[in-house]
């Protein structure tokens, strides 16, 4: 939804309000979690990395991704700054094993592709890295 120095906002996961009957597909208001630090984003997960600079991007801390079931097609890396590029390539050349397509780019840009790729059902996974020594 939003992105701070401090953390992510996420919409969609948590819903107030009455649960749905059975005949009534109508459910409770979408209510907005903000997750202070970095995230891996799935279609109907979320989940705190413990990651504080794109320095610290690396195969092992993806390995999350690497189990999700069903396996995703696309996995968005997102920072303001760049993986460094060795460690990119390492990722890159493991997913490609996977066929999962992996892609770097900035925040925004980043959770506005996977919205639109989930909004697509689409097999996806975003990982957003709030640079913890930027102020």
């Amino acid at each position: 939804e939003s992105y701070a120095f401090s953390g992510v906002d996420v919409k969609g996961f948590i819903q107030v309000g009455e649960q749905p009957d059975d005949d009534d597909n109508a459910p409770g208001e979408d209510k907005v979690v903000h997750m202070n630090g970095s995230i891996v984003a799935f279609p109907d997960a979320c989940f705190l990395m413990n990651i504080h600079s794109p320095e610290e991007v690396t195969l092992e801390c993806l390995s999350v991704v690497k189990l999700y079931q069903p396996t995703v097609e696309y996995l968005f890396i997102g920072c303001e700054h760049p993986v460094p590029p060795s460690e990119m390539n390492k990722i890159k050349a493991e997913f490609r094993k996977k066929d999962v397509v992996v892609e770097q780019m900035d925040i925004m840009n980043c959770v506005g592709t996977f919205n639109i790729l989930n909004g697509e059902d689409r097999r996806v996974a975003c990982v957003l890295v709030v640079d913890e020594t930027e102020e």
